[in-house]
């Protein structure tokens, strides 16, 4: 984005209608140049209402990401945990960006997006990733452990989610499906998607991607193909998208430092009352087969237990979905 498409949008942001004229006249070019520019933000996912004799205004509330505002809710120890926090217009994927530039950045760095045009969740598949309505997180974090002992990061992190929901006052039940998808009322809020990468010294790289829905339309959301849900709907007032974007980062330093010195064994008491699929019917999907059978909890290495015709066996991997019972 342009810093003139950008001074633009910042115009637009409250709401109210602004001539083509005003508009001009605070970023020093003509009216026809302010209509182009308009038709560029409609490209970004912005819907721009325009009426004669009244000109232009944003129909939907809209709040950029702030870098000031987003680290005035971390707490100190965490603060100091962070080497650097990058907010991108937008990218292809946080992701992607962080692994692929993992060697020339230092310590533990976050990268944040507007919008993302290939973002992806687990296996390959496709995140809606509209601009400006939801949180795009990544970060990288080195472990000084072998990648087969971080098999419970991505239920930690999903973990974290949920811990800073409910210190931003959400108080809807929240659950987790095995490993790392954060539900409401049985539809998908928030994904996961952790990829590691051995380094030399026996040093471990693993970006940790994190997808939260905070305020989407239906047609954001035309293109998604499950059952979904945003935090605007778990909550009467405005969700306020940096602080919420604060009190996750927060939350997700203080538990990747935990996991960095502890393990997962600690994070056992607190998964077991979000877990959705303990004593539930449910089906696993391996790279090779299908399997059901009723869940069993997990084990203190984070993999998911299932009783498969009274034999409980256990899975590091897969997708789960629940069924019904009879």
């Amino acid at each position: 984005m342009t810093e003139t498409l950008k001074k633009l949008l910042q115009l637009l942001l409250d709401g109210q209608f602004h001539s083509g004229e005003q508009l001009g006249k605070a970023l020093g070019v003509t009216r026809s140049a302010i209509w182009k520019l308009i038709k560029q933000l409609e490209i970004w996912d912005l819907t721009i209402e325009s009426v004669t004799n009244k000109g232009y205004r944003i129909t939907e509330p809209l709040t950029l990401l702030d870098k000031p505002k987003i680290l005035s809710f971390l707490e100190p120890l965490p603060k100091n945990q962070l080497n650097n926090l990058e907010i991108l217009d937008t990218i292809p994927s946080t992701n992607d960006y962080l692994m692929e530039n993992r060697q020339a950045k230092l310590g533990n760095v976050v990268c944040l997006a507007e919008k993302q045009t290939k973002a992806k969740g687990r296996r390959a598949r496709n995140w809606v990733a509209p601009f400006a309505k939801n949180i795009y997180l990544s970060i990288l974090w080195r472990f000084p452990q072998e990648p087969s002992e971080l098999s419970g990061l991505s239920l930690i992190v999903a973990m974290a989610v949920i811990e800073a929901l409910r210190a931003y006052g959400i108080t809807h039940p929240l659950g987790i499906k095995w490993p790392n998808d954060v539900m409401a009322d049985g539809k998908k809020l928030a994904g996961v998607l952790v990829e590691i990468a051995g380094e030399s010294n026996d040093i471990c790289s693993a970006v940790i991607g994190i997808g939260l829905n905070v305020n989407m339309s239906l047609q954001n959301a035309r293109d998604i193909t499950q059952p979904w849900i945003d935090v605007q709907s778990l909550t009467p007032k405005s969700v306020e998208r940096n602080k919420l974007t604060g009190l996750l980062l927060n939350q997700l330093l203080k538990t990747l430092a935990q996991f960095e010195q502890q393990g997962f064994l600690p994070f056992m008491p607190q998964w077991q009352p979000l877990d959705l699929t303990l004593g539930k019917p449910l089906s696993l999907q391996t790279a090779t087969t299908e399997l059901q059978g009723i869940g069993c909890g997990i084990n203190a290495q984070g993999h998911l237990l299932i009783d498969i015709n009274g034999e409980q066996k256990h899975f590091s991997g897969g997708d789960v979905s629940l069924r019904l019972s009879k």
